[in-house]
């Protein structure tokens, strides 16, 4: 459906003045989540770059337009390329099949033995997947990190258990892992945030 010309998108980048009104509503509340964001996106044993590639591809999961935004400067900033921050979302975008694909396989439990039990969409899935995973600007070990962070935002249990045992092959230290789980929970936190704007605007129509 056509957007009517000049017609308002309900996701404007620039609603700074209903972000300082929803501070002064709760003030306690967003100094203590800044002084969250503060520590999580801190380098440790990620850079900074790294986090910020996290965050970009767990606010495509979360589908917060704010947070894309806000997050792909930073990583820009921070010297992720275009074609680094492009195969982060296809990372997110595979998993996200990933957790639909794995329901697939309560149907192949009731086929018949003479059956395939791989079938040409299954494959095209896999496919897609190895395409997507292998090393290019970044690297197979952080891919296969951002596979086990996306995996746990989604709550998908195959593709936790996965893409852990995948990392532990790789080397992937726990303190890489702990540090991109939290950056997504700063994610989801922040996404949640974001949108009170609308609930503010909401409210005070």
């Amino acid at each position: 459906m056509r957007r009517r010309k000049n017609m308002p998108s309900y996701y404007e980048k620039h609603k700074d003045h209903l972000m300082k009104k929803v501070k002064e509503v709760s003030p306690e509340s967003f100094k203590a989540f800044l002084k969250f964001e503060r520590e999580i996106f801190r380098p440790g044993a990620l850079t900074k770059k790294e986090k910020e590639l996290i965050a970009v591809a767990i606010a495509h999961v979360i589908k917060c337009p704010y947070c894309i935004d806000v997050h792909t400067k930073k990583a820009k900033f921070s010297g992720a390329s275009m074609k680094e921050l492009a195969e982060a979302v296809f990372v997110v975008s595979a998993m996200e099949a990933g957790a639909a694909a794995q329901y697939s396989s309560y149907f192949n439990r009731e086929k018949s033995s003479h059956q395939e039990h791989h079938s040409k969409p299954f494959e095209a899935y896999a496919d897609f997947v190895r395409a997507v995973m292998e090393e290019g600007s970044l690297t197979e070990e952080f891919k296969t990190l951002l596979a086990l962070t996306v995996s746990y935002v989604i709550q998908c249990p195959q593709l936790i258990n996965f893409h852990t045992k995948r990392s532990k092959d790789l080397g992937v230290s726990g303190e890489r892992i702990e540090e991109a789980i939290f950056v997504a929970a700063a994610l989801k936190a922040g996404g949640a945030y974001a949108h009170l704007i609308h609930l503010y605007e909401s409210y005070f129509e």
